[in-house]
């Protein structure tokens, strides 16, 4: 029995120098570049994650940077919209002032007709009446004439005595 301890022994030397010689150097240099391969890999991992984090910082700027410019539009546009509705409440209010003074003459120079045509009508029948009263026809015109200055005189008012 100790001789087959023996020659397992010396076998597995033989076997370790066997491997050692032929494919350890191999069997190194494949574990070696399998190690660099791998340390290469996790540097490119940890420069990826590095630079995915600076874009994720630059994004997020950015987007806080977009929120602020929006932000910023929108209160623009808020001034510029009460800007604008002032604009046109004046315009509206200047339009009706317009419309008003115009209705105002409008009234005027109606009232002023039917003052006329008041008075002429007046006249017409003032005349109307004085003929018939009379029984007879006058010269129309010169009659209307004669009415229409007393009628004037009435409408002046009285000259004031001090």
């Amino acid at each position: 029995m100790l001789t087959q301890i023996a020659t397992t022994v010396l076998g597995f030397f033989l076997l370790v120098v066997f491997l050692k010689k032929f494919f350890w150097s191999t069997i190194l240099r494949m574990l070696d570049e399998r190690r660099h391969t791998i340390e290469g890999q996790f540097r490119r991992i940890e420069e990826t994650q590095a630079k995915l984090a600076g874009a994720q910082e630059e994004l997020t700027r950015r987007l806080v940077a977009i929120d602020e410019e929006s932000r910023a539009k929108i209160q623009q546009a808020v001034l510029e919209g009460k800007r604008i509705a002032g604009e046109i409440q004046e315009e509206a209010r200047a339009q009706a002032q317009a419309v008003i003074a115009k209705s105002k003459e409008t009234i005027e120079v109606e009232l002023a007709k039917a003052k006329v045509s008041l008075r002429d009508d007046l006249a017409d029948l003032t005349v109307e009446a004085a003929a018939r009263l009379l029984g007879e026809r006058c010269d129309a015109d010169a009659d209307r004439r004669l009415v229409r200055s007393i009628i004037d005189e009435l409408e002046r008012p009285p000259p004031s005595t001090r």
